[in-house]
């Protein structure tokens, strides 16, 4: 799906696209940055997996796997995987989360074939917008774990690609947050590769 346009005043035979934090085609360095001059709101390295797309908040999902795709990459505040519920988020005064806590006290799969909102734990390939992230972000204990390509996923657990280049870790049945939080720890340290910003950095040259 194209990107809306916008007339710019100071090149008027000129359309600009209006991206948002989900355009999917981001193919320089320069990535947040452009992000960041065409957005009307800023694009931080928390909010990018959870900000509402520009066009639709429901849009077709891209896939759905019971291994791991393609090699992709976790952020972590620490070592352990600390998802983030909506209501908690909201009464804190933060806009980004990472999924809802149903009424009755648990986290429930998304087995639709649509995109409806963020619901596990993010996961992303390399490449600019990644990289970006990683230079960008601010915990002082930053833990990134690398998942080989081809890992296959406990049984209540599924992989979606959600959309652009973001993949999300979910339940596959119901569970608690805790339970989740636990799953998803023991899935990224038991079969991922466990490195610091620094280590991050100096084997993946900024593209």
């Amino acid at each position: 799906m194209l990107p809306s346009m916008r007339w710019n005043p100071t090149r008027p035979s000129v359309l600009l696209p209006r991206v948002s934090c989900l355009t999917p085609v981001l193919r320089t360095p320069s990535a947040l940055a452009r992000l960041r001059l065409f957005s009307s709101s800023p694009c931080t390295p928390e909010a990018a997996a959870t900000r509402k797309p520009a066009v639709s908040w429901t849009m077709p999902l891209l896939g759905r796997f019971d291994h791991v795709p393609v090699e992709l990459f976790r952020i972590n505040w620490s070592e352990k995987v600390v998802l983030r519920d909506y209501e908690s988020q909201m009464k804190m005064k933060r806009t980004s989360y990472d999924l809802h806590i149903q009424e009755d006290g648990f986290v429930h799969p998304k087995p639709g074939d649509t995109f409806e909102g963020p619901n596990g734990a993010s996961v992303r390939p390399n490449g600019p917008f990644l990289q970006e992230l990683i230079r960008g972000f601010k915990g002082k204990n930053t833990v990134i774990y690398r998942i080989p390509e081809g890992i296959p996923l406990p049984p209540d657990l599924v992989l979606l690609h959600e959309h652009s280049d973001n993949h999300s870790i979910q339940c596959k049945v119901p569970m608690t947050l805790s339970e989740l939080n636990s799953k998803v720890t023991k899935f990224v340290q038991e079969n991922g590769e466990k490195m610091t910003k620094m280590e991050f950095v100096e084997r993946y040259p900024f593209m």
